[in-house]
């Protein structure tokens, strides 16, 4: 299993959730692709880009079979296709490892120019999915279910994310807002658990100077102590954040129309 990787160019996206109700991401998936590999691009899918724990398969029936024929056309064109597993996928990891067209991986080590950069899904840093993980379980396929009713359930999830990291997680947080108003570093991205940049700054203090989880569906940046960077690629569900690095240098980016016409 691959986890240490050298790459000049290579894009990160993550949360795509394909099989979900809720997930339109078939199209501007096949169109990332395809533009990533006419301009020679590497891809990491960082996590649950296929939906199994609220999977609908007839969506995932209709998003599956198109989007299996772009990573395979990204491959057959000389592009190296990774995939670090997820909490919403983990049961799909040998049958992905089998179908070929992916290099697994729990994690990766990138070295790009002359920058170390660690990818991880994030999932095991989520304290809800790591002191309760059959609580966490229950209440994700409970989600499924809510999803299928109205997929509304999934913007109220994130709203309410967003209000406790300003008013239920301390005045920390609150600042962080503050500060990313005003243009300002922020401390730690809106939305996310404190744990997850606790976690991206002991990474750092093993060497990394740029760490990129997702699982939170919060895509964004923060400087850390360290003089490294945080970075969360968020999800496909709402918007089409990525990461790019282009040799060792890392940032936030938004799939849109400026990148399908660019050269």
């Amino acid at each position: 299993m691959i986890t240490d990787i050298s790459s000049q160019k290579i894009l990160v996206i993550s949360d795509l959730h394909l099989g979900n109700p809720f997930s339109n991401a078939k199209r501007p998936t096949v169109e990332f692709l395809n533009w990533a590999s006419v301009n020679g691009y590497d891809v990491v899918i960082n996590g649950d880009g296929f939906e199994i724990a609220q999977v609908s398969f007839t969506r995932i029936a209709k998003d599956v079979p198109e989007v299996f024929h772009a990573l395979k056309s990204f491959t057959n064109n000389g592009r190296s296709l990774y995939y670090v597993i997820g909490n919403h996928d983990i049961v799909l990891e040998n049958f992905l490892n089998d179908w070929g067209g992916f290099k697994m991986a729990p994690f990766l080590n990138v070295r790009s120019g002359d920058k170390r950069i660690r990818i991880e899904h994030g999932h095991l840093y989520d304290p809800a999915f790591v002191n309760n993980p059959e609580l966490y379980e229950f209440l994700t396929w409970i989600a499924g279910i809510a999803l299928q009713v109205h997929p509304g359930f999934y913007k109220l999830w994130i709203a309410f994310e967003k209000f406790k990291s300003r008013y239920l997680w301390g005045k920390k947080d609150i600042k962080s807002i503050a500060e990313s108003i005003e243009g300002a570093p922020v401390t730690r991205i809106p939305g996310e658990h404190p744990a997850f940049r606790e976690a991206a700054l002991e990474l750092s203090q093993r060497g990394f100077d740029s760490i990129i989880f997702g699982h939170t569906h919060h895509a964004g940046q923060v400087e850390l102590e360290t003089g490294a960077r945080y970075f969360n690629s968020g999800s496909w569900l709402i918007g089409t954040p990525f990461i790019s690095i282009d040799r060792g240098q890392v940032t936030v980016e938004k799939w849109s129309r400026k990148w399908r016409s660019a050269a």
